[in-house]
């Protein structure tokens, strides 16, 4: 990949410049989800980054993420959905009912980027909201890992080697870009494919993913297209793994770690030039 993907900032500039991002993420009991995509979109370069939570959370997250504002999870009286350019939908939110009506006011109203991970995959497999994400007009990135692309395609499991074909079949199905989590990680769009080169096993830990969630759609925010946000997110997130193998060495590893070397990835995607590879 090209360090030139990277959009340069203006000197004149302000932090409206780079975007909003609402992390519609965490419940009780996983506020670390909240907490690793939060600080990751803030490491990535969003402009303002917000937390939709339940008020228990606000304490945690304002102390774990001092540069983020909190706001209730209420979509009819206190938040606008269309005030931000990037959504990160998913991280810790947990399966139950109640979600269900964020998951439609999102699909159905939202106009900008969202990217739809983990809970926010499973509750539209859970309770069934195929119609919502299909019809949404929202720029959608999906980031399934092998077992939520299995459950998204109502097949008992997919093969590494048919890995490629499934995510074509997801994002043929749903109209999105695709991100196929795991080694050598897949973003496909409609008539683009690309496979990553950067990322190594010592991040195969809890948070990972809650990690890429908030890179992607911090790059989103700042007016990636969302190809460009989950191609680049994909290969910044695997970039900063490696600078974590590099520094402490694979064992061990956490997501915090990995969030905290992102603005270094970023640093040495401008003199990067030839990793990873669009087919």
């Amino acid at each position: 990949m090209n360090g030139n993907v990277l959009k340069p900032r203006k000197i004149q500039s302000h932090k409206g410049d780079y975007g909003k991002v609402l992390a519609v993420s965490g419940s009780v009991g996983m506020a670390g989800a909240a907490v690793m995509c939060g600080r990751a979109a803030i490491r990535s370069g969003a402009g303002l980054v917000r937390f939709a939570v339940p008020k228990e959370l606000f304490n945690i997250l304002q102390i774990c993420v001092p540069e983020a504002t909190c706001l209730e999870r209420d979509f009819e009286n206190v938040i606008d959905i269309n005030d931000y350019e990037a959504i990160a939908l998913g991280s810790g939110l947990g399966l139950e009912k109640s979600n269900i009506p964020i998951l439609k006011k999102v699909l159905n109203d939202y106009k900008g980027t969202l990217v739809l991970d983990a809970d926010g995959l499973n509750c539209v497999m859970k309770y069934s909201l195929y119609g919502n994400l299909k019809a949404s007009q929202a720029d959608i990135i999906l980031t399934p890992h092998m077992g939520e692309a299995a459950r998204l395609l109502e097949v008992e499991s997919i093969d590494i080697k048919d890995r490629e074909k499934a995510a074509r079949e997801i994002q043929e199905a749903f109209g999105t870009t695709v991100v196929m989590k795991g080694a050598n990680t897949l973003v496909l769009t409609e008539n683009k494919i690309y496979v990553n080169d950067t990322g190594n096993p010592g991040m195969a830990t809890g948070g990972s993913g809650d990690v890429l969630t908030g890179i992607i759609a911090s790059l989103a925010a700042q007016g990636y297209s969302g190809y460009e946000a989950a191609k680049i997110g994909v290969y910044i997130h695997g970039l900063a793994g490696d600078i974590c193998a590099e520094e402490i060495g694979q064992i061990g590893m956490t997501a915090m770690d990995i969030a905290d070397r992102v603005p270094e990835a970023f640093r040495r995607l401008a003199s990067n030039s030839n990793d990873g590879r669009d087919k």
